[in-house]
């Protein structure tokens, strides 16, 4: 995973975009920032706080993947290296906020 392809898609995320990388180490796919958001308005992935970069992350398993590929539009997808999805509306920024803030605090009591 490239950190600074993830920063600059998550700064540059358009509100309806859901980006997600594959961690090979792990073998799951990840999404931060603003596309850990807005797929846990889809689905319920295990969400926490990454220090490394900064800001929220999303795992999700092949349950996860499918119920995506099913319910959102695939733009882009790359075997084991990176998907990108479209919702159908923007969704905003209006629980964002709140939601990391969440996420911090939940990450803090750890």
């Amino acid at each position: 995973m490239d950190k600074n392809e993830i920063t600059l898609k998550e700064a540059a995320n358009d509100g309806q975009s859901v980006f997600l990388f594959y961690d090979a180490m792990a073998g799951v796919y990840l999404a931060y920032g603003w596309s850990a958001y807005y797929t846990s308005l889809v689905i319920d992935p295990y969400v926490s706080y990454s220090e490394d970069m900064q800001m929220p992350v999303a795992l999700l398993n092949r349950d996860h993947i499918l119920y995506l590929r099913q319910s959102l539009k695939k733009v882009e997808h790359e075997v084991k290296h990176y998907y990108k999805f479209q919702m159908s509306r923007a969704v905003g920024a209006a629980g964002y906020e709140r939601w990391v803030q969440k996420i911090i605090k939940d990450h803090l009591r750890k």
